[in-house]
């Protein structure tokens, strides 16, 4: 369970302000102690300043790193995050962060910079590999997957919560207010179920885990009604069944990742998501079937085990890049 002061969520002026402050410290070059005390001084005056901080930390690369990919572009950016510190605009504080510095980690480490601006954004947020519950204020339980942003808006009316990436499940409380979840590709409704979203590329997965759902597509007139055990895909315009009889969806959030003959290939794309960097299998493993339930808090160790069932090995090119590959060709 997460503090109150973590669940916030943070002022776009506070953001800002965090991006700056990184910037200029691991971008700058030669930082000052004068500079290091200040910024120190500023993350301790508030405790929004703090969460900032650690948020912006999780995204892992390190903004120094654009210093040595492209100077020039990193003093761009440098300038730009001094003036962000006395302008505190919302619109500045997005080019500061996309238009330049986070242009490079897309081009060089792979990394979603809109992603980046919706786990700051968000009331709720994971990085990649992590998993999160929290308590709402109705008593619902919120479920985070991994590299996951979500924010809440619950009112007299009704509660609602809008996926902007990632993945969520939700164990409804009981309220008179209707309990609804924003997808990109239109509103799930529950009717005090038990449910589960998740954010595609042009799609959502929606599960009812038990109970009833009303599925409504964003550009549709005909809303579905789903029961317990459904899993269907979500388009703007359509609503289509998915078998779930090779992917338990669910498991995660038992931390277990769950697989019932399950091609390799498929496989290590739905483990990727819980790491960085490159996972795949040489071509003529493709195709084998696995089965098997895989503590998720260690995905080397599945990586391992996923190995041993193939009579292969993993190889690692680098921290980034996994392969399993038949044992022939990782020890020749």
């Amino acid at each position: 369970m997460s503090s109150p002061v973590q669940n916030t969520s943070l002022p776009q002026a506070v953001i800002t302000q965090a991006i700056a402050w990184r910037v200029r410290l691991e971008a700058g070059g030669n930082t000052s102690e004068l500079e290091q005390a200040a910024c120190q001084q500023w993350r301790n005056s508030d405790p929004l300043h703090a969460l900032a901080w650690e948020r912006l930390a999780q995204i892992e690369t390190p903004f120094a790193q654009v210093a040595s990919k492209a100077p020039g572009l990193a003093q761009a950016t440098l300038r730009n995050a001094d003036t962000e510190r006395s302008r505190m605009s919302r619109r500045a504080a997005l080019c500061a962060l996309t238009g330049s510095t986070l242009g490079v980690f897309l081009l060089g480490w792979g990394i979603n910079d809109t992603g980046v601006i919706q786990r700051l954004s968000a009331d709720f947020a994971t990085a990649v590999g992590e998993r999160q519950q929290y308590r709402l204020a109705d008593n619902s339980q919120l479920f985070l997957n991994t590299d996951s942003a979500s924010s809440v808006n619950f009112n007299g009316s009704e509660r609602r919560l809008s996926l902007a990436r990632g993945e969520l499940s939700v164990a409804v409380a009981a309220d008179t207010r209707p309990f609804m979840v924003e997808a990109a590709q239109g509103l799930i409704t529950s009717f005090g179920a038990r449910l589960l979203v998740r954010q595609e590329v042009g799609s959502s997965l929606v599960q009812a885990i038990d109970g009833s759902l009303l599925v409504q597509p964003a550009r549709a007139a005909e809303p579905l009604l789903m029961t317990a055990g459904q899993v269907v895909r979500l388009s703007t315009r359509n609503i289509t069944p998915v078998d779930s009889h090779m992917f338990d969806y669910s498991a995660w959030i038992d931390g277990v990742f769950a697989v019932r003959n399950m091609p390799l290939k498929h496989l290590l794309a739905e483990l990727g998501r819980y790491r960085r960097g490159v996972l795949r299998c040489a071509p003529d493993l493709e195709n084998f079937q696995v089965s098997g339930v895989y503590q998720l808090r260690d995905t080397d160790l599945i990586l391992r085990t996923l190995a041993l069932a193939t009579n292969a090995d993993v190889r690692y090119f680098t921290r980034w890049w996994a392969e399993i590959v038949p044992q022939k060709v990782a020890w020749s």
